[in-house]
């Protein structure tokens, strides 16, 4: 009987044939001959050898702990043959995240080194150039590192180069379809292009390759849900926004968008003639951390008076 939910998904990169082939015979090896074939993941679904990636779109699986601790160790030894890419491994009891892993390369490899040093730059303000300039590096090396066209991606799109940016997160998708940050990056982008409909498209996608323990599936709920208002979706608006604040994980660096979401959503319950959900809404937007992108609490509090007016 299981005992536990995991969740895994993610993209290896091997980059030659020969440590294609070194990792897949390994991956069969130690499944049969360590593990017992007590393994989550079964070869022949998840090695793509016409790309040379290990695949896996986003994999709800039910597990008992010896299962989740083969296939975590059989995995953390795959990673260290690749050149580029990540798996994420979360394990779930009853809806709550136990264990949390991120795989990625880690190798002494001229790629992997480059990126991880290209990686910390983009982090910080002012080295704007040289991020560029190292992340350039890396995919001239390595054509196919998606990690390294969103991260210049991200790059572009903060030095306001929108055409550069959109086409590094193109890039990265067309590598990699399962990057949710990529999706993320472009529907960012498409949106400053004044393309709705298209950021709209990149916003879902986000949400359909992450899981809700993941502070990026919220962000793009509460984009979708900005997007859907100015393109007269108030519907869809409401529904997204009313997940937001329904939510059960919590995840500190999602507080910030709580006042706003709150008191648009209030405001779309009212026109809706939703007095009671708006009063709940509105309550909450109350309850929110300061945000500079929120109304001031005066005008939550009318639009409360408003609402409270309306319910009785």
């Amino acid at each position: 009987m299981s005992e536990y939910k995991v969740i895994i998904a993610g993209q290896l990169e091997f980059g030659s044939r020969r440590a294609f082939n070194q990792v897949m015979e390994q991956y069969a090896h130690r499944m049969e001959n360590y593990y017992k074939n007590d393994i989550l993941l079964k070869p022949e679904n998840i090695f793509k050898e016409e790309e040379l990636t290990l695949d896996v779109p986003r994999t709800v699986l039910p597990s008992s702990e010896r299962l989740w601790l083969n296939t975590l160790n059989l995995l953390e030894r795959v990673v260290t043959f690749s050149i580029a890419g990540s798996l994420n491994m979360w394990r779930l009891s009853a809806g709550t995240m136990i264990d949390y892993y991120q795989l990625e390369p880690k190798s002494d490899r001229t790629t992997v080194q480059l990126f991880n040093r290209g990686r910390e730059l983009v982090d910080q303000r002012d080295n704007e150039q040289e991020a560029l300039n190292m992340m350039t590096k890396v995919v001239g090396r390595f054509e196919r590192h998606a990690q390294a066209y969103e991260r210049r991606g991200f790059v572009n799109y903060r030095l306001g180069n929108d055409k550069d940016a959109h086409y590094d997160y193109s890039k990265s998708i067309s590598i990699n379809p399962l990057m949710p940050e990529s999706y993320y990056g472009r529907g960012l982008v498409n949106l400053r292009m004044g393309d709705m409909e298209a950021s709209a498209v990149d916003f879902e996608a986000v949400t359909k390759n992450s899981i809700p323990h993941q502070s990026i599936y919220w962000m793009a709920q509460v984009a979708l849900g900005d997007v859907s208002l100015q393109l007269g979706r108030p519907t869809d608006a409401m529904r997204t926004y009313g997940m937001f604040t329904k939510r059960k994980q919590r995840i500190a660096s999602l507080d910030r968008y709580d006042r706003r979401v709150g008191f648009e959503l209030g405001k779309l319950y009212l026109k809706a003639d939703r007095a009671v959900d708006a009063v709940v809404a509105l309550e909450r937007a109350l309850e929110g951390a300061p945000d500079h992108k929120a109304p001031e609490e005066a005008k939550i509090r009318a639009l409360l008076d408003t609402a409270l007016a309306s319910r009785s």
